[in-house]
């Protein structure tokens, strides 16, 4: 029986951020190129741990120059970043039905340390970040330590994330889950996930 819902954040709860971010800016379609392939790539470092943002935004050497309002938007991208909000209403059915939420997550200091502080992360039973242990996933050491951690049983999770290789790592370790984009894929078909290993929402 499945007790416990783990989450991904980045296109799972919260939207794709580079169009989400790049599209709330005042840019030229240079710019946006630009900051789209340098600002917003290549995020090992930041996802580890080793890198902060404004770290990472000094080392990318952007070919076009930004003012101080997109300077902070990017250093600060996170308090942008829209939710899939059929996705919370969804996660809060849940919490409603008893099941415990987790969350599993690739991310940076920055973000995790502001998305704690909300609301709707209060309710969350535990997090498990990349950036506090240099380990990324789909490695399944990040998932044996959320499973360490909080004492749960991998049968018992059912895992929602954007990547299908991530959803295999945990399957490789005997959790059930499906792949799921916010930005592209139906709640319904989540949904009907769910019915299949008899999640009530």
């Amino acid at each position: 029986m499945i007790k416990n819902i783990i989450f991904d954040l980045g296109n799972v709860l919260l939207m794709n951020h580079r169009s989400s971010i790049l599209d709330q800016m005042n840019l030229t379609k240079e710019q946006y190129e630009d900051i789209k392939n340098s600002f917003f790539a290549n995020w090992e470092e930041l996802d580890l741990g080793n890198s902060s943002l404004g770290e990472h935004l000094n080392k990318c050497s952007l070919k076009y120059n930004i003012d101080d309002n997109i300077k902070y938007k990017l250093l600060n991208y996170y308090k942008f970043r829209p939710f899939n909000i059929e996705l919370v209403n969804i996660m809060n059915n849940l919490k409603q039905n008893n099941y415990n939420m987790y969350i599993l997550s690739n991310n940076n200091k920055e973000t995790i340390k502001y998305l704690m502080d909300l609301p709707l992360f209060k309710e969350i039973n535990g997090f498990v970040v990349s950036c506090d242990y240099k380990i990324m996933k789909p490695s399944i050491k990040l998932y044996q330590i959320l499973f360490d951690k909080y004492n749960l049983n991998p049968e018992e999770c059912f895992f929602i994330d954007d990547k299908e290789e991530n959803i295999n790592a945990g399957k490789f370790l005997g959790m059930n889950g499906c792949v799921f984009n916010s930005n592209s894929s139906n709640i319904i078909e989540l949904i009907n996930e769910f019915k299949k290993v008899n999640i009530q929402i």
